[in-house]
Parts: structure tokens; sequence; C-alpha cells
């Protein structure tokens, strides 16, 4: 699922050489001359946080239609209609979709097993219309419909749905039926003002298929069985949007980062997967399966803290009481800082940024990280620019410092597009960027 999704869309160029992390980066830069500007094929925009909270904000006040305020129109799966094939995503080899046998009425449904290890995510789905098949255009529909079965002796966290493979900002099934794990069968209807996209406006509307993406924070074997897709209009059609389908905060004016000052880092580009960054589990396991359980929605944090982009790829979290604050920091961050973690080797989040003045800067991190984290580095315009090292090991990715961690040099002042190359082992909060004499 990850690799399809990634596979038409421009990522960083991979950092050339194998340079030695001490190197001075004047000796990076005679190597690679850094092109000036954003790249012309970037198609990503600065996150505009102002937006995503008057976002959020509506989103709360925007009442949530019950299943019976929408009727069936069209059923593009059931025992009637058994047509297409499932997939399942290459990073859960173990796992299986097909069709069960048809019991004594005929029936037969959808069938996924799995059986996931610790900390572990599957996708899969199933694609109804082949190449020679007519896709729906989901905007002629205002809701999508579905009957679930999750049994099994230990049931994954979360569950969400997709539309396609072109929704990477999947929707919680628990927002529209907390008691979907109970072991029986439930009628799931998400109406599609729901559905955010993360690539452009009018990606992911011709629809041939639906995605489930699933995570486990401890061993987990269960079953999902899948019943009945339907496409369904409003019963009363004055109470649905006339353009359903959501983008996250597409229509909100560019506010680059500023250079010098703070990059946050839980504020990266809006693009999605591929585009703006990379993720190797294509949900957000903190915000959007960890925060979701009540211990974790502190009462010092808010709804903006506990769902912060939930809807996209990267792993992102805010620091707590009972576990970023209830030791002795060798710096203090304080409650309720935004950061990425549960990070892992090879992932990458894009930010663009305004320089106001070129020249050398020192690059100051707040992180946490454990003896796998020691090591990142940052890209300008996708050139090789600053291999960072921490120079503490604070012993825990909640334990937090702030520190130099090396030097950037900005050609020229405008606008650029830095990239956070990362790994695992760490927790990071923010960039500060220091002008030198």
């Amino acid at each position: 699922m990850n690799q399809r999704l990634t596979a038409s869309t421009p990522g960083p160029r991979p950092w050339r050489g194998d340079l030695a992390l001490g190197l001075a980066v004047t000796v990076l830069l005679a190597g690679s001359v850094l092109r000036a500007g954003v790249p012309a094929d970037y198609q990503g925009k600065p996150f505009n946080n102002t937006a995503y909270r008057d976002e959020q904000a509506a989103e709360l006040s925007e009442p949530k239609l019950p299943y019976h305020a929408f009727a069936p129109v069209l059923t593009v799966w059931d025992s009637d209609h058994p047509k297409g094939s499932g997939w399942v995503g290459a990073e859960e080899p173990t796992a299986t979709i097909g069709l069960d046998e048809p019991d004594h009425d005929g029936r037969r449904v959808i069938h996924y097993h799995a059986k996931l290890s610790n900390y572990r995510y599957a996708v899969f789905g199933w694609q109804w219309a082949g190449p020679q098949d007519s896709s729906v255009d989901l905007r002629r529909y205002d809701a999508v419909s579905f009957s679930i079965r999750v049994t099994g002796p230990k049931r994954p966290q979360e569950l969400f749905f997709g539309v396609d493979e072109l929704q990477p900002a999947p929707v919680s099934l628990r927002d529209y039926d907390p008691d979907f794990l109970n072991g029986s069968w439930h009628r799931i209807t998400i109406p599609c003002r729901a559905m955010k996209w993360t690539g452009a406006p009018t990606a992911g509307r011709q629809v041939r298929g639906f995605a489930f993406k699933t995570f486990v924070w401890d061993p987990a074997e269960f079953d999902v069985q899948l019943d009945a897709f339907a496409l369904e209009r409003a019963v009363d059609r004055s109470t649905v949007s006339a353009h359903p389908v959501k983008t996250v905060n597409h229509g909100a004016p560019t506010r680059p980062q500023e250079i010098p000052g703070r990059v946050e880092c839980a504020f990266y580009d809006l693009g999605g997967e591929g585009m703006a960054y990379h993720d190797t589990t294509p949900i957000n396991t903190l915000s959007g399966v960890l925060n979701q359980q009540p211990r974790h929605q502190r009462p010092h944090a808010t709804r903006y803290e506990w769902n912060f982009r939930r809807d996209e790829g990267v792993d992102i979290s805010f620091t707590k009481d009972w576990a970023d604050l209830n030791h002795t920091n060798l710096f203090d961050i304080g409650p309720n800082q935004l950061y990425i973690g549960g990070a892992e080797d090879g992932e990458w989040c894009r930010y663009t940024v305004e320089v106001k003045k070129a020249g050398t800067y020192k690059v100051i991190a707040a992180y946490g990280n454990d003896a796998n984290g020691q090591s990142f580095r940052l890209s300008i315009n996708d050139e090789p620019a600053c291999p960072c090292r921490v120079p503490v090991v604070t012993g825990s990715m909640h334990k937090w410092n702030k520190a130099e961690v090396g030097r950037i040099v900005f050609p020229e002042k405008g606008r650029h597009l830095l990239t956070l190359h990362y790994g695992r082992g760490f927790n990071l909060a923010y960039f500060e960027f220091t002008k030198e004499p």
C-alpha cells in the first residue's frame, strides 16, 4: 500500500555519498552545489496552524449525521455482486484476505485474517472494479456504508477506513460506532464530507475500491469480516454540503516558517505521503491510535493536541505530565509541546521555509533520544546541507534536551525547501536556526 501511494509522487533526492557526519558543512557545499529555491516539481505547500485550529473548531461544531440520515442508492459489493479481489500490504506477509464460503443462506463475505506482533500495522483492501470496469465518482454521493464484524482473542486498538489507495487520510471507525470491536455485526455509515484528502482537492474521487488500515501496540490475532458496501445519499439534501469531499488546509494562505527562528517539526508541509513526507506506517500511530485512548488524553491538553494531524501518516504526539515531565529533563520542554515520534529509519518530512538572510546558521534541536538515535540530516532544495549529531544521548525519547547539533548554510535568502531526514530512536520537537555573525 505504501509503495503504491508513493510510486507516482517525487520524494527528496537520497543523501549522496558516504560522507562522515563530522565533515564540515563547507566540504559538503564544495561537493554539491545547492540549487536556489524550491524545486519546480514540488507540489507541497506550507502548513498553516491558525487555519488548522479553525478547521478543528469548525469540525467540532458540525453535527455528525446519524446513519439513518442516509439511504443506499448504489451497492458496489455484496453477496449478489461478489466481484473483484482483495489485497494485503507487503508489510504484513502473513495476513490473508479472500471470500468466505457461502453460508446456509448463500451469503459470502470478505474475510481478512491477521496475526500481528508488537507494534505492527497492516493495510488491506478490496478492489471491485478492474481496468475494464467503471469506477464510482464519489462526488455524486453523500456517504459510504458497509457492514463489519471484528472477532478474535486479541483485537486491534483501532481500525481506519479509506477510499481507494488515493486517500492517505483514513477515517477512524470508532468515530462512527465506538462499539464496532465487540464481536458482532455493525453497520458503519461515514459521510463523504468527513473524508479528508491530503493530496490535491480533486484526487481520489474516482473510486475503485476500499482500504482498511489497522495498528496494534501488543500482539493481536483477529478476523475482520466485511459485507454490503454501498454509496448513499442523504434523505434530506439540505443537511449535506454541496462539496462533500474535504481537504486539509488547502484553502488556507501559505505561511512558511521563517529562518532565523523556530521551525516546528510537527508543522511539516501539506502534500501527503511521498511528497511532503514519508512514513513507514500509513497511519498516525500516536495521534491516530495512542492518543485516542482516554488515559493519553491528558487534562492539561485539549482536542487540538490529542488529535493533531491524526489523519496523516507522520507520527505526532505532545509532551505529557506522566511521560515527559515526571522526571528531571536536561531541558525544560514544558507540557503540550508537539513533536514527531514513533520514528523509523528512512523517514523524512519537508518544510517550506522563508529565509530572511543568507548565511551560516547554528542548528539547535529540542530532542529526546535513546542509543539508536544519535544523528540525522538536513537537506536544502533536495541537496545535502547539514549532517547533524546530538552531543548527548538522553537515554530515553521522553527525556528532553536542547543543544546545537550542526551548522547549515543558506546561500540565498528567500523561499527554500528544508527536508529533515530522521530515524529510529528520536523524538524531535523543533529546531532553532540562529544566524552567525
